[in-house]
């Protein structure tokens, strides 16, 4: 069966970056995919922007506040059970990132993404920086 773009899921993250470390966050265990690190973010909601979704979402997520961000990469990916639109933003934040709804957040030195245990689509987004000599 295949999935339709009826039920395409629009999702936005954060390349938050400091000192040649990049933010993770792991997602809860009783969520899908859950225990595996990605960037942080969420879904965009109807009438936002990815700029907007970012920046609603890492207030809520992270309690930090984005000042500017620019549209890094995007990507389509097919889960099992969802397809998604994922839109990376390189975020400029102010505040101290804590995890109100990860489980757990670290800031991972950006020559090691590869060997964390990364959703799938983050994983391509990884590639995709790495193509494109972002990282």
């Amino acid at each position: 069966m295949s999935v339709t773009t009826e039920r395409l899921i629009r999702v936005v993250a954060g390349f938050l970056e400091r000192d040649g470390k990049v933010l993770l966050v792991k997602r809860p265990s009783h969520k899908k995919r859950g225990g595996l690190w990605e960037f942080p973010g969420g879904k965009i909601e109807e009438g936002e922007s990815p700029e907007e979704a970012l920046a609603r979402e890492l207030k809520e997520e992270l309690g930090i506040e984005i000042i500017q961000s620019t549209p890094i990469a995007q990507l389509r990916y097919s889960y099992p059970d969802e397809e998604i639109e994922l839109n990376l933003l390189k975020g400029e934040f102010l505040g101290k990132p804590i995890p109100n709804e990860a489980e757990e957040l670290a800031w991972i030195p950006i020559e090691t993404l590869e060997n964390i245990n990364l959703c799938q689509a983050d994983k391509e987004l990884v590639r995709i920086l790495r193509k494109k000599s972002l990282i």
